[in-house]
């Protein structure tokens, strides 16, 4: 319980966070990532709803911050990408254990779930999607998952994560879990964007 409480207490955003939903027109580094934002689908109501920010300066300079939320509202997790298409670094996510529920303030647990690879997805994805922050289900999630009202759950990764998707499905199947095995084919949901990805598990059929 003491190592909880210690490791609650260190999570928290960069000291250089700045929300994007409070910038003004002469931050320019903040306008460019608010550009960048849009070209990926994400809108002012996702900022403003989700607290996406950025960082200009410190060990996450020009990367947009992701938080993530309990279901108390606490920060338990952040992710980091950047939004200069010069760096060599694309991403950068802090020394944290990955052991949470990611985006769980934003989950409800009676309805379908969706299961993705990174908060990117789960944007554009937009209802009741939790991003695996990687290709695996942790074990406070899937404990979470378990115990759940939610009977139907759409495992939605990568081509290159075929055989972990499958494991998860047969994982839940013998949980008395609905799964559908969503195939996202080439594009990862943040590409196929809302409309293209919803059409697609609209067609997406349970499996035995």
């Amino acid at each position: 319980k003491d190592e909880q409480i210690q490791t609650r207490e260190e999570i928290k955003l960069p000291d250089e966070f700045k929300p994007l939903s409070e910038i003004t027109e002469n931050d320019i580094i903040g306008r460019h990532a608010i550009l960048y934002l849009k070209k990926r689908g994400i809108t002012k109501i996702d900022i403003l709803r989700y607290n996406i920010g950025y960082c200009e300066t410190g060990n996450f300079k020009n990367m947009i911050i992701i938080p993530s939320y309990d279901a108390s509202g606490k920060l338990n997790y952040f992710t980091a990408r950047n939004f200069d298409p010069n760096s060599p670094v694309k991403y950068k996510n802090p020394s944290l254990s990955r052991n949470i529920i990611p985006f769980e303030i934003y989950i409800n647990w009676s309805s379908p779930l969706v299961l993705c690879e990174g908060p990117f997805d789960a944007l554009a994805i937009k209802r009741n999607a939790i991003p695996l922050l990687g290709k695996n289900i942790q074990n406070n999630l899937m404990k979470r998952i378990v115990t759940s009202q939610v009977e139907k759950i759409y495992i939605a990764l990568d081509k290159d994560a075929q055989k972990d998707a499958l494991r998860f499905c047969e994982m839940l199947l013998n949980e008395g879990k609905e799964v559908y095995l969503v195939d996202l084919k080439e594009k990862d949901p943040s590409e196929m964007g809302f409309k293209n990805f919803t059409n697609l598990i609209q067609n997406t059929y349970p499996l035995t």
